[in-house]
């Protein structure tokens, strides 16, 4: 047993190790019999973790170099490139003139690539045309090349580089290529310039002069016609490369339908609809070809993706059964409107109709369940109910909406009388249920609102006057964001703007405007539901809403002069008992005095509601009352003669006239009962005209009335505007003011001329016509 040692042993790392001895090198010879030291190394030795691994390609450089270039000459041009980059041997070699036929080969490679121009080398032609970075700053992605300057530059770096005008422009302009930049100015490239410049400088010879001028001359010419041959290459290629990239979409969107196909979704692919096509999907629309692998990653999102195709079909083929059903429910509600012809009342629309809950009760029912007319049994036995609650309904909201005008209008009256020096004011104002601010700036006073039924019983009135929004818009701004005190002040800025008919309960109700909503082409078009289109005017129907709806105070005021001088009370005379009376009145503030008698003055005549519309149209901003003389006796019938003498003659003028469109609006209230609540439905006609589309659009040769066709529910106001609404003319005698000239005078008490009165004779006999204000083209 060896003793131990007391002294402690040194670790074995810090023992230095013997060096080997070098290995042996063995002497051979070569071809010609040199000797030359071959290292002797075993296969398995190990190799100096300081020596870099050798790539497959190592030995390439020592292969001869007809075989090297026979290999690069079937690489292309930009692969050809980026080998000469790679090492300098291969830069040393391939950047050779000796390598000219490597490059011509590799350039033929490329289809239809034009040759290179003599200006340019081989390795230049080629960097230019496929390299994509800038040639100033080498930032990569540069796709487009300037080659009628032969560049590529980025967009960042051409604000610098290229200049438009410079010292010398007209002189050296022909000898610098250009290209076309924004608005078609010659932009330069900047070294060119600064290039030709010097040079010119360095000359001094004139012929040396002329010489260099000519030669830079046919240079840009020749790099001119070059630039137009290889523009059209680089949109071929542009062109075959998308094709290329096309195609790899199409065979990859086929091989992603095959697996799918295979996995039971066939079926489900035929029924996507364009908009959901596969091709527009991210892992479709790849130019990348399908393989295994591929196709185990996108797998499952692609499955996913024909779940939600699957739901999508479902949802649509539940509207569209929704709308088919729904268009079975409008012919129930069609067949129950004719039946009640001519209209007594307001009737529903289709989109009120298929809101009722025991409709959407049944169009609701499963898919599974057959729905036909016969399923609405209930409902049309019921109609009278269900159609007398919904009239009530759209009543509570005329109701609401008078309340919130009345509110909104006691408002602003009481805005303007909020400040005052009354030291009883404030005693008013508590009186009144007012609301006085704690500093005292604002007074500002809240008269309480009627209540419902006080409010009812104002609504048929013949002094409550609507108007429509949309057919008084503001400026600017659609029909149901107008509002009244914007539409006041447009109106104070001066000019008349066209205002809407007057309205009055109960024609009110039936206003188109409540139930249709004119919309633009994408919005007309995206509607779902086909049953709620209008073709003309493209327009699309909605519930029934009287936000659209305003009480005209203004309107009513003019609405009460009118009652008053019909001799009827105003706080109980309902429009419908002035539709009765069927008074006329004479517009004693626009009388036209005679030019022969001194008392006598011709007035238009109006009836009571296109009294009401003239008083806002042509008085709107005076402030004296209104003088109205109710027509009787031998006024009256005069007014009649009138107004009929006026209609044959329209009816004989225009049957020579290239004007024979023009009719009165006021007859413009029949409708058809074949196109009624279906998306052709039009707007009213005349008489003639319903009766032509009827004989042209549904074949009735002898059509009848409430059968074919019906008079709309909101005549005689009718739904379009009288431009002048007069209907005739009377004779009256009445005092002539002081500040009217006598007959036979001009103003200031200047004599007429005899000539000129029977000049005016013979106007007077056109006046009769075209001198009254029914004309609406005059």
């Amino acid at each position: 047993m060896r003793p131990r040692s007391s002294v402690a042993q040194a670790p074995v790392d810090n023992v230095k190790k013997p060096r080997r001895p070098p290995k042996k090198r063995a002497r051979g010879s070569d071809v010609d019999g040199n000797q030359q030291n071959v290292e002797l190394v075993k296969s398995g030795a190990k190799r100096a973790k300081w020596q870099p691994r050798p790539g497959k390609l190592a030995a390439l450089m020592n292969l001869p170099l007809d075989v090297l270039f026979e290999i690069f000459g079937h690489l292309n041009p930009l692969d050809l490139l980026r080998l000469a980059r790679t090492t300098k041997q291969f830069r040393r070699v391939l950047m050779h003139r000796s390598s000219m036929s490597v490059w011509k080969n590799a350039r033929e490679n490329v289809p239809n690539m034009p040759d290179c121009p003599p200006f340019w080398t081989e390795p230049h032609y080629a960097n230019l045309a496929f390299d994509p970075h800038c040639h100033e700053c080498s930032a990569p992605g540069v796709r487009n090349v300037d080659w009628r300057i032969g560049r590529r530059i980025c967009a960042k770096c051409s604000k610098n580089c290229m200049v438009d005008a410079y010292p010398g422009e007209s002189v050296i302009s022909s000898l610098v290529p250009s290209k076309y930049g924004k608005r078609g100015r010659l932009l330069f490239y900047r070294k060119d310039v600064e290039e030709v410049q010097m040079k010119l400088r360095a000359l001094t010879d004139s012929d040396e002069l002329q010489a260099y001028g000519e030669e830079r001359r046919t240079f840009v010419k020749e790099m001119d016609t070059k630039a137009k041959a290889l523009e059209a290459w680089a949109a071929s290629q542009a062109k075959d490369r998308s094709d290329q990239l096309e195609d790899a979409r199409r065979d990859r969107k086929a091989a992603i339908i095959e697996r799918l196909t295979e996995i039971g979704w066939g079926d489900e692919i035929e029924h996507i609809p364009y908009t959901d096509d596969l091709s527009h999907h991210k892992l479709v629309k790849q130019p990348t070809r399908l393989t295994d692998r591929i196709w185990n990653n996108i797998k499952s999102d692609m499955i996913k993706y024909m779940e939600e195709m699957r739901t999508r079909r479902l949802e649509r083929e539940r509207k569209a059964l929704l709308v088919t059903r729904k268009r079975t429910a409008i012919g129930i509600l069609r067949s129950y409107k004719i039946s009640h012809f001519p209209f007594t009342d307001v009737m529903p629309e289709p989109v009120d109709f298929c809101s009722f809950p025991e409709v959407i009760e049944i169009v609701g029912l499963p898919t599974e369940t057959d729905v036909t007319e016969a399923t609405f049994a209930d409902v049309a036995s019921q109609m009278d109910d269900l159609v007398h609650a919904w009239r009530t309904r759209i009543h509570s909201q005329l109701r609401a909406r008078v309340k919130d005008n009345l509110l909104s209008g006691a408002k602003r009256r009481a805005w303007g009388e909020r400040v005052t020096s009354d030291p009883y004011y404030e005693e008013y104002v508590e009186s009144l249920g007012a609301t006085i601010d704690v500093k005292g700036k604002k007074k500002e006073v809240s008269p309480p609102v009627p209540d419902d039924a006080e409010i009812d019983q104002s609504i048929p009135l013949a002094t409550t006057v609507f108007r429509c929004k949309t057919c008084t818009p503001s400026i600017g701004l659609p029909g149901d964001l107008s509002d009244s005190d914007y539409d006041d002040f447009l109106d104070s800025l001066g000019g008349r703007r066209s205002r809407s008919i007057p309205l009055f309960y109960p024609k009110v109700m039936g206003h188109c405007c409540l139930t249709r909503s004119r919309t633009l082409p994408w919005d007309y078009f995206a509607t779902d539901d086909l049953n709620f289109r209008i073709d003309s005017p493209m327009s699309t129907r909605t519930k029934w809403n009287s936000h659209l709806l305003q009480v005209d105070e203004e309107a009513s005021k003019a609405a009460r002069a009118v009652v008053e001088a019909c001799g009827e009370d105003p706080l109980i005379t309902t429009a419908t008992k002035m539709d009765e009376l069927d008074s006329r009145f004479a517009c004693v503030d626009c009388v036209k005095w005679s030019k022969h008698e001194v008392n006598q003055a011709e007035a238009p005549v109006f009836t009571w509601r296109s009294a009401v519309q003239h008083r806002m149209r042509e008085h709107r901003y005076e402030r004296r009352p209104a003088n109205w003389l109710k027509l009787e006796g031998e006024l009256l019938e005069e007014s009649n003669r009138n107004a009929r003498d006026i209609h044959e003659f329209i009816q004989h003028m225009f049957d020579f006239q290239p004007f024979p469109d023009i009719t009165q609006p006021a007859n413009v209230v029949w409708l058809c009962a074949h196109c009624m609540d279906l998306p052709q439905e039009r707007e009213c006609y005349d008489l003639g005209k319903i009766k032509s589309h009827l004989l042209t659009s549904h074949g009735v040769e002898e059509p009848a009335e409430n059968q074919d066709y019906y008079k709309d529910y909101e005549a005689p106001q009718g739904r379009k505007p009288d431009f002048k609404p007069s209907d005739s003319t009377v004779t009256l005698q009445m005092e002539r003011p002081s500040y009217v000239p006598l007959p036979g005078e001009g103003h200031y008490g200047i004599i007429e001329d005899d000539d000129d009165d029977d000049e005016d004779d013979d106007d007077d006999g056109d006046d009769f016509f075209f001198g009254n204000s029914f004309f609406p083209f005059l």
